[in-house]
């Protein structure tokens, strides 16, 4: 209490007070009470206490009370902030333990799971177009050839894996500069849209050597699907006890994805004329739909 703590130090209660607000900017109760329901809150999202308990535990004897002083500083009762949360309660108020049901896990997942995970798909749709048809765009562009047959193409198949190298090279390097961006979705953006000129310029390029630039460029892509994806999901899902679920089930917009453009691909290439080099500029396309819903995703 305020005369306790006053008492603590050795001054009247209206002195500690006074000075408590001049160095905190609230009143003492006021910031006592924003600790409390700060508790509650980790304890209603990371245990399976009742209402009643975690009240006590926090410093509210009276469960009326503390329903009361919750729904003050939240908007709701602690039921329906761990509802909102995604986890269902007993009727004493403990949070059910089938709350971790994969069915009720998406539907109610967090906004962000779902924003995220469309980033995902036209994200990792495009790469598995880069690793499909990226031999035969770099035959037909690099060494005039689409017969697999020939030593040619042979060749450009070789040169592929070069290329793969500078890419990964270009993640490594680019990895080292998306930690300077303030906000991490100004950096997903970037990061997409440089490989989305990466590999729509694969289209034009018909000099190998300069093949290595554009995949310079589609490195930064790669990196900042392996970093910013899940460091955005982790820290919208930060408390919750279905972290670790949500985390596994996100690996199906990884999965997911690469399916949908396995199927499609073949018909895609069809509307493109057979073009394998065309097949970049959809990659690129799909990697710019990537960072226009990056726009979506919305941080905790």
């Amino acid at each position: 209490s305020l005369e306790a703590m006053a008492d603590i130090i050795g001054i009247s209660a209206n002195h500690f007070s006074k000075l408590f607000k001049k160095y905190f900017g609230q009143n003492f109760i006021d910031r006592l009470t924003s600790i409390r329901i700060e508790q509650a809150k980790k304890l209603l999202l990371t245990t399976n206490k009742g209402t009643r308990e975690i009240g006590e535990a926090v410093g509210y004897p009276s469960v009326t009370y503390f329903n009361t002083k919750f729904k003050k500083e939240t908007g709701m009762p602690p039921a329906e902030y761990r509802a909102f949360h995604g986890i269902e309660t007993t009727d004493d108020g403990r949070a059910s333990q089938s709350s971790n049901n994969i069915v009720k896990l998406l539907i109610n997942a967090p906004k962000t799971f779902w924003t995220v995970g469309l980033v995902q798909f036209f994200c990792w749709a495009a790469f598995l177009y880069m690793w499909t048809y990226l031999p035969g765009a770099v035959a037909a562009n690099g060494w005039n050839t689409t017969d697999a047959t020939t030593p040619a193409y042979q060749e450009a198949g070789n040169w592929v894996g070069i290329l793969y190298a500078v890419q990964a090279l270009g993640s490594v390097v680019w990895a080292t500069v998306i930690p300077r961006f303030k906000n991490p979705k100004t950096a997903y953006v970037t990061s997409l849209l440089i490989g989305a000129v990466g590999f729509a310029s694969l289209f034009f390029v018909t000099n190998q050597y300069v093949m290595i630039a554009s995949l310079l460029l589609v490195g930064p892509a790669w990196a900042a699907m392996l970093a910013l994806p899940f460091t955005l999901l982790t820290n919208a899902l930060e408390g919750t006890p279905n972290m670790g679920a949500y985390l596994g089930l996100f690996n199906c917009t990884i999965c997911l994805p690469q399916i949908v453009a396995a199927l499609l691909g073949g018909a895609i290439l069809y509307v493109v004329g057979g073009s394998q080099p065309a097949m970049m500029i959809v990659a690129g396309l799909l990697l710019v739909c990537g960072s226009i819903a990056v726009r979506f995703i919305k941080k905790k």
